[in-house]
């Protein structure tokens, strides 16, 4: 569920950790990123507010994934009765097993492994943000929307990081364009 969620919402690794349930909108289709799990040596895992906005940003999702989520939270929800006093409802989405915040890096070494076992190349976190924002550039998806799922402060920002799928996807625009305008059918 995790690397769905990554891939859907090209949320930072820290922002899927930091998810709760109380900012997952069933009944709207949305979820709102407004938490950051982080760690430092010095601090341990801690929470904070996401890296670019303190008010948080609302991701719009697919019926499907949000079917996917509370399914999830139904299987969550079993198994917090299951451990009982063991667990410690925090109402993180993707907690530990115990219910506290996940390490982030325990996300970036599952994938790794999973990548390894698997014999494919290494997976990050991160690449799943990648991949959303390039999907969506090549379906023509204006650089405002995609900086706002995105959650950069700038457009800039944006348009400077995926600078070479813009080229691509213009090239795809140049093709669309001679094909309807000068080859004969």
């Amino acid at each position: 569920m995790t690397t769905h969620l990554f891939l859907i919402t090209g949320a930072r690794r820290g922002e899927i950790l930091g998810l709760k349930w109380d900012k997952v909108f069933f009944e709207e289709n949305k979820v709102q990123i407004c938490n950051n799990v982080l760690y430092r040596a010095d601090r341990g895992v801690y929470e904070d507010t996401p890296k670019t906005s303190t008010s948080g940003r609302f991701i719009a999702l697919p019926a499907e994934t949000m079917q996917l989520l509370q399914q999830y939270k139904a299987w969550q929800n079993e198994e917090r009765l299951r451990l009982g006093e063991y667990y410690n409802y925090q109402g993180f989405v993707f907690p530990q097993d115990n219910g506290k915040p996940m390490h982030p890096d325990s996300v970036t070494s599952w994938l790794g492994k999973f990548s390894k076992r698997h014999g494919l190349p290494h997976v990050h976190p991160h690449a799943f943000r990648h991949t959303m924002a390039s999907l969506l550039y090549f379906n023509h998806v204006d650089s405002v929307s995609i900086s706002k799922r995105l959650g950069h402060s700038k457009v800039s920002t944006t348009t400077d990081i995926y600078a070479h799928v813009i080229a691509a996807a213009d090239q795809q625009n140049t093709d669309i364009l001679a094909d309807i305008f000068l080859k004969k059918a």
